[in-house]
């Protein structure tokens, strides 16, 4: 582990992946225009947006990650406040770690109508014996995991290129059925050239006949794994195929030695109805574990004339 990435794993909840330099890195070979901000201990990367008729803003994804160095946070944020104005973007979109994040930033904050990454998710503590996660899960959790195994459902780690194709089918697939929306191909694909592969793995679940039924893509960073992308075939479902899967990447990321494995998004309140599916899936490989609340994003309005129009087309859509 490099300092930076010793920097992000202790200071962040979810690893501090999306402050990384891999993040970065994936950033602009998808055609964005990305900076780096630094101070004398830390830095925060930043993503600019454009949006049609009110311009650029600045986006932190799940940043900036404060150290404990409260002047070298007060300067890191001015620094942004800089770029911002050099940049003459409208605003900047803060996606802190957290609540109390929001005091190191002294000035009026609006609460965004949109959160880009998951706002609720579940950490499963890996530092526990496999035995005892399994204890942890849900019973029908654990059910569904020895079923998928029982029924010959193999998960292997894919170092082949092709096999973004078969993830990318998947993809699809998943979308039409659940009426779900995804990246495009190229997103996948740049993401996987960007980052290395020891930070970023693609699972795949084959049937008996090695027809692949189920994939996941799983990004290890400052100490936490994290489920970043799923697709599944409308075939086979009895096969339970993604309980393998994910009890798969979970001891993947054991033997990586991360700490902990990051659902990556759920509702807190399992009714919520876009959510409840997801939600009771996820929670069931952690049946005790606390949700992790993230605050959401919060804009730091610079031009508020071009703030304005972006509020007013959020609120008629």
């Amino acid at each position: 582990m490099n300092k930076r990435e010793d920097f992000l794993g202790k200071n962040s909840l979810d690893g501090g992946f999306l402050q990384s330099q891999y993040w970065f890195d994936f950033q602009e070979k998808i055609g964005k225009k990305v900076f780096w901000v630094r101070t004398d201990s830390n830095q925060a990367l930043i993503v600019e947006n454009n949006l049609p008729l009110v311009g650029d803003y600045f986006f932190i994804p799940r940043g900036p990650v404060f150290g404990s160095n409260k002047k070298d946070n007060q300067k890191l944020i001015e620094a942004i406040k800089v770029k911002a104005q050099e940049e003459k973007v409208g605003w900047i979109r803060f996606e802190l770690q957290r609540k109390e994040d929001l005091e190191l930033i002294q000035d009026k904050l609006i609460k965004s109508k949109k959160n880009h990454q998951p706002a609720e998710t579940v950490m499963l503590d890996l530092k526990q014996s496999q035995e005892d996660i399994l204890a942890g899960m849900k019973q029908k959790t654990r059910y569904n995991v020895r079923l998928a195994k029982k029924k010959g459902v193999q998960v292997r780690v894919s170092k082949n290129e092709k096999d973004l194709d078969v993830f990318w089918k998947l993809v699809q697939e998943t979308a039409k059925r659940d009426g779900v929306s995804f990246h495009g191909k190229n997103y996948y694909q740049k993401m996987v050239e960007a980052i290395p592969s020891e930070n970023l793995e693609l699972l795949l679940a084959s049937d008996k006949k090695g027809e692949t039924i189920g994939a996941v893509l799983v990004s290890f960073f400052g100490g936490v794994a994290t489920y970043l992308h799923g697709a599944s075939a409308s075939q086979h479902r009895n096969l339970m195929a993604n309980y393998l899967l994910q009890w798969e990447a979970i001891k993947r990321a054991k033997e990586k030695r991360m700490e902990s494995y990051d659902f990556f998004g759920i509702a807190v309140e399992e009714n919520q109805e876009k959510w409840a599916g997801i939600t009771r899936f996820k929670k069931g490989f952690c049946a005790k574990c606390e949700p992790v609340v993230f605050p959401g994003c919060w804009d730091l309005v610079l031009r508020s004339g071009k703030y304005i129009i972006y509020r007013f087309i959020q609120m008629v859509k």
